[in-house]
C-alpha cells in the first residue's frame, strides 16, 4: 500500500480536496495528514515524510519547501503532486534531476483566469473603475466630461502568448465575433488555424492593430519588459490593456506614463512587486483597474485543484502516465 503524506493547510480541506476527492484518495493508500508543518524549517517536513515513509506527498499553496536535503533524507519519496501551479516555492529543482516526479495543475485552472481576464477587457471598455470612483469616492453620478465607453462586440483583440490559458480566452470571446490575433512565436500553426486565430509577426504590430490586448506571456529573461514605451506607444488612444500573467512582462514605469496621460485603460491583475507598495502610482488612476493576484481558481472552483490532484495520484499509484509532469526544463519555464 502507498503511503500518501497531505500537507494541506487545514483550511484547504472542503476547499481544495472535498469530502469526495479525500474519500477517492483514501481509496488510494494510507492517507496522513500534516496540516502545520512551518513553511520555513526543514526539520519537521524531513521527520514528518520519514515518520509516515511517505512516497507520495501532496502538496499546495501554504506547504513546506522540499529541499534536496530533505528529499534525500527520504529515499522512499518518489512522487510530488503539488495541487497548485508553479512549484519553485515548494521545491528544489535539484530534487528532479535526482529523480522526484513532479506534476502541478497543468491547464485545469486556465478557463478560471481566461474568465477573469474577459471580466476585466469588459470592465476596461465600460469603463467601470472610472465609474466606481465616481459614485463610490466622490459620491457623484456621471463623470465630468463626455465618458465614451465602449463594448467588446466586433473588437480586434490581440494576445501576447497563446498558451492554455489564452486559448481558453478565445473560445470565451467567440459569442463576442472579435477578429483575435496572437503574438506567440513558438506555438505551433496548426493552433493558430484550429482556433481562427491570426498570427502576428510582430508584438508593435499586435499592439497597433488591436483595440484590446491580454497578456498572457510567461516570465522569462526573454520576456522580461517586452511590453515597454515603444511598444505600448502603438497602442491607439482608448485601447486596453490587461494582465493575468506576471507583472515584470511589462515595463510598469512606462506602463505609468502612458496612463498618467489619461491615453489607455489597464488592467493589472499582477505586478512586478507583490504585494503592490502602497505609494505605487497604480493606486488611484481612474483608468486602471487593479487586482491583487486573484485571477486564479475561485473558491467555488478550487475543487478542480483537487479532483486533478487525485486523479494524478491514482495515475501513480496504477502505473499510468502522469499528468502535467514537471520536468527540469519545464521547472526553470513556470513562475
Amino acid at each position: 500500500m502507498v503511503n500518501i503524506l497531505v500537507t494541506l493547510r487545514e483550511e484547504q480541506y472542503g476547499d481544495i480536496l472535498d469530502e469526495e476527492s479525500f474519500a477517492k484518495l483514501c481509496e488510494l493508500g494510507k492517507v496522513v495528514s500534516e496540516t502545520n508543518l512551518p513553511r520555513d524549517q526543514e526539520e519537521p517536513f524531513l521527520d514528518a515524510l520519514k515518520r509516515h515513509q511517505a512516497e507520495v506527498v501532496l502538496t499546495c499553496w501554504g506547504s513546506p519547501r522540499l529541499t534536496l536535503k530533505v528529499y534525500r533524507a527520504n529515499p522512499q519519496l518518489k512522487y510530488m503532486c503539488h495541487a497548485a501551479g508553479t512549484v519553485r516555492p515548494y521545491l528544489d529543482r535539484e530534487c528532479i534531476e535526482a529523480g522526484l516526479r513532479v506534476t502541478n495543475w497543468g491547464t485545469v485552472i486556465a478557463r478560471s483566469v481566461a474568465e477573469a481576464a474577459l471580466m476585466m477587457i469588459l470592465s476596461c471598455l465600460r469603463r467601470t473603475t472610472l465609474l466606481q470612483m465616481e459614485l463610490h469616492v466622490r459620491k457623484g453620478w456621471h463623470p465630468r466630461g463626455r465618458l465614451e465607453a465602449e463594448g467588446l462586440f466586433h473588437q480586434r483583440v490581440g494576445l501576447v502568448g497563446l498558451g492554455a490559458i489564452a486559448q481558453e480566452l478565445v473560445k470565451l470571446l467567440a459569442p463576442f465575433d472579435c477578429e483575435v490575433g496572437a503574438y506567440s512565436p513558438h506555438c505551433p500553426d496548426e493552433v493558430f488555424e484550429q482556433l481562427g486565430v491570426k498570427r502576428v509577426k510582430t508584438l508593435t504590430e499586435l499592439f497597433r492593430t488591436s483595440r484590446v490586448i491580454s497578456v498572457h506571456a510567461s516570465n522569462v529573461p526573454a520576456n522580461h519588459h517586452i511590453i515597454n514605451a515603444e511598444v505600448l506607444a502603438c497602442l491607439k488612444d482608448g485601447g486596453v490593456l490587461v494582465n493575468t500573467a506576471r507583472g515584470a512582462v511589462i515595463n510598469t514605469e512606462d506602463l505609468i506614463v502612458e496612463l498618467k496621460k489619461k491615453r489607455l485603460w489597464a488592467a493589472l491583475d499582477v505586478f512586478e512587486e507583490e504585494p503592490l507598495p502602497k505609494d505605487s502610482p497604480l493606486r488611484g488612476l481612474e483608468n486602471c483597474q487593479l487586482i491583487p493576484h486573484m485571477a486564479g481558481p475561485t473558491a467555488d472552483r478550487r475543487v478542480d485543484m483537487g479532483k486533478l490532484a487525485v486523479e494524478n495520484i491514482g495515475c501513480y499509484v496504477r502505473g499510468e502516465e502522469l499528468l502535467y509532469p514537471v520536468t527540469a526544463e519545464k521547472y526553470d519555464l513556470i513562475t
